[in-house]
């Protein structure tokens, strides 16, 4: 089964997402600040990454060049989102596969995930 890490500060947010992450066959974990991204990934090896850019204490894009910067983690897919107004360019420097802008359509991040597994 295939697994998504999503990151992101708002309960509701994970809580919503998991449920329709679930329920679309997928393991799922989650963590809701930046400093546990690195020891969540070690632990559970995620095929995807989903998170949010703007967390309480950190800002998704540098983790997210942090990540595709090391050699251990380059290759996992990381879909950032955000409610906020994203340039094209910060997603595209940050390394990321894929960008949502919230509100996302649940059937749209469900293809985006597959489409990147």
């Amino acid at each position: 089964m295939n697994s998504v890490l999503i990151v992101d500060d708002d309960p509701d947010i994970l809580d919503m997402v998991s449920l329709v992450l679930k329920t679309n066959n997928l393991r799922v974990n989650c963590i809701n600040n930046g400093a546990d991204l690195l020891p969540a990934i070690h632990r559970n090896k995620p095929d995807v990454v989903l998170m949010d850019i703007y967390l309480g204490d950190a800002d998704g894009r540098d983790l997210c060049n942090s990540l595709k910067a090391s050699g251990n983690f380059n290759d996992i897919r990381v879909i950032l989102y955000s409610a906020g107004h994203i340039t094209s360019s910060s997603v595209r420097e940050s390394g990321a596969d894929d960008f949502l802008s919230k509100p996302f359509d649940n059937m749209q991040l469900i293809n985006k995930i597959r489409a990147l597994i």
